[in-house]
């Protein structure tokens, strides 16, 4: 006869398993999503919060304008800038934003290439325009274990700085690098309007399913228990 304690045990192990499988699968789907100016956070259709990310924004520096900075500390972690990146003042120094932001910017100092070196996140958001203010492509593409798909878009380098975002569908494979290009002809561009997310909870899509699929193994292993012992 099957004891009660011992229907608890096969019910564990039998969930204990069916939670690694079911990570497993994840994994083996995982990927980085790429989110355009339409999932903006500005305009109240914030996709990675809908995804169950709690953001970060990551505060501005105490160094002066105009300093040039390769690194830029945060409350998740160090961001660090390659080249370095001129910090400058939309109004005075860089001249337009977009979506009422006036603070700081990071100037590519001409560069048409940035890597961003994450301190391992789950999701990253920002805002980009280009140097000149005529419309330029802009194109970022995230990496960790995974790469995501090329994120390209037209952005107008006069008052038209538009949304970039990224998130790991994947609690085990966080966001490392993140690599933003412009059009030869921009001669640079700006971020500013970063956002972080080290981490979800286990993902709205993997929780539910795995507390209704041990609850449903427990009630069949009680039932069973339940006729073996009348």
């Amino acid at each position: 006869m099957t004891t009660s304690k011992q229907n608890k045990t096969i019910t564990i192990a039998l969930l204990a398993a069916v939670s690694f499988t079911m990570i497993a699968n994840l994994k083996a789907n995982a990927a980085i999503i790429t989110v355009n100016d339409s999932g903006s956070w500005i305009n109240g259709a914030d996709t990675l919060a809908n995804q169950g990310f709690d953001l970060i924004s990551i505060p501005n520096g105490t160094e002066a304008f105009e300093t040039d900075l390769s690194t830029l500390s945060s409350p998740l972690g160090d961001i660090g800038f390659s080249p370095s990146v001129k910090k400058q003042q939309i109004g005075t120094t860089w001249l337009t934003w977009s979506n009422g932001y006036q603070g700081e910017v990071y100037f590519t100092n001409t560069a048409l290439t940035l890597d961003l070196k994450l301190p391992n996140l789950a999701a990253f958001d920002f805002y980009a325009e280009p140097n000149l203010q005529n419309p330029f492509t802009i194109s970022a593409i995230a990496q960790s274990g995974e790469v995501s798909d090329v994120l390209s878009q037209v952005v107008n380098g006069n008052a038209g700085a538009k949304y970039f975002g990224f998130y790991s569908d994947d609690p085990l494979d966080p966001i490392q690098s993140i690599r933003i290009t412009a059009d030869p002809d921009s001669r640079g561009f700006a971020i500013a309007q970063m956002r972080g997310a080290t981490a979800t909870v286990p993902t709205p899509l993997l929780l539910p399913g795995i507390i209704g699929l041990g609850l449903s193994l427990w009630r069949k292993a009680r039932s069973r228990s339940q006729h073996s012992e009348n």
